[in-house]
């Protein structure tokens, strides 16, 4: 009988301390001081890391890439919990939401949700606005500087002149220029039926000869040195040639217009998911998001942090860029499989480049 007991006695404090154990773990993850965020590189100012660790007490692990195929790889061959957050563009909530690795946002914690603009929400990618905060918006427009062109920009079709042989920038990024091309010739920017690609592929075939250089680092450093005379390069990035080059001027084309989001995604079974909430909070505190609109002067979907922007990039169109021009504007969306038509008819431009 007293072995019985002493039998009984061993189990309860087991469970007892199992229980206090899993309480502890519990504890301890509600109370995490870690956030683990894959995003871009050079587009979050550590300034803004350092002041939320510094008010929050959260360490940052800031993992960064420079092609979102290679954020989808490291996401992909993580185990769960090796990243708890994404920064990326909008068409990669619908990619990573089908393979299963969103977790839905606790808008409850992010009350500062409520500061951006109704342009920014429910974008085809995320129409109920569960997955996703918008960080910056990415427009493509034509920058020219006026004093080597003379004759006015209107359209894309300008850009096929023979005034401008081998005098053009262009970003690489497939979907945007490819996408661009499409929007040129009358289509939507995911069409990728054939008729579509078939005109998109005799633009480019037009624009190749005025094409000089593909730059994807830094397109704007042709532009201020006056290597070129234009570009169909990102928004962002016309704004510093601007700064750097008052020469530099932006037009937006008659057609449609390349626009996306970079977006703040949670990633399923994060360890330190409410750490993700937190940090999305912060970054749409206006005072906050002012910080990284200075450092890299993309659109900002925070109306509240708009009114604080300093005048010379609240009046720039380059960085706020008008409601109108943002009405005909079209987002790349997740193509599946028809992704390597666009890719065909890019390498097909791109040549030997």
């Amino acid at each position: 009988m007293k072995r019985l007991k002493a039998l009984l006695l061993s189990i309860v404090l087991v469970i007892c301390l199992f229980i206090l154990s899993g309480c502890a773990s519990s504890h301890a993850a509600k109370h995490s001081k870690t956030l683990n965020v894959i995003g871009w590189s050079e587009y979050v100012p550590q300034s803004v890391l350092d002041q939320f660790t510094k008010e929050t007490g959260i360490k940052i692990n800031y993992t960064s890439y420079s092609d979102p195929d290679q954020m989808l790889s490291k996401v992909l061959s993580s185990a769960n919990g090796t990243y708890d957050m994404v920064l990326a563009p909008g068409m990669y909530v619908q990619v990573l939401r089908k393979l299963g690795r969103l977790d839905k946002l606790n808008k409850v914690e992010i009350p500062n949700y409520g500061n951006l603009s109704q342009t920014a929400l429910n974008e085809p990618y995320d129409k109920s606005n569960q997955y996703s905060a918008p960080y910056l918006g990415t427009v493509m427009g034509i920058a020219y500087n006026d004093k080597k062109v003379k004759t006015p920009i209107t359209s894309y079709q300008d850009l096929l002149k023979p005034e401008f042989k081998d005098s053009l920038v262009t970003v690489e990024d497939s979907r945007a220029v490819v996408g661009c091309a499409l929007m040129a010739t009358g289509h939507k920017i995911n069409d990728t039926s054939k008729s579509a690609l078939s005109d998109a592929s005799k633009y480019l075939a037009k624009l190749k000869p005025n094409i000089k250089i593909f730059d994807g680092s830094s397109p704007k450093t042709s532009l201020i040195n006056g290597e070129v005379s234009a570009g169909l390069i990102y928004g962002g990035e016309i704004a510093l040639a601007m700064q750097n080059n008052h020469d530099i001027k932006i037009v937006y084309p008659k057609e449609s217009i390349y626009f996306a989001y970079d977006v703040f995604m949670k990633l399923k079974k994060a360890p330190n998911g409410t750490n993700v909430d937190k940090f999305i909070n912060y970054m749409l505190e206006p005072k906050t998001s002012v910080k990284f609109s200075k450092a890299f002067p993309y659109y900002n979907p925070n109306r509240k942090a708009v009114k604080l922007l300093p005048k010379k990039l609240r009046d720039n169109p380059a960085v706020t860029v008008p409601n109108n021009i943002l009405a005909r504007s079209q987002t790349v969306l997740n193509l599946g499989k028809n992704t390597t038509k666009i890719d065909k008819v890019w390498n097909d431009f791109k040549g030997d480049q």
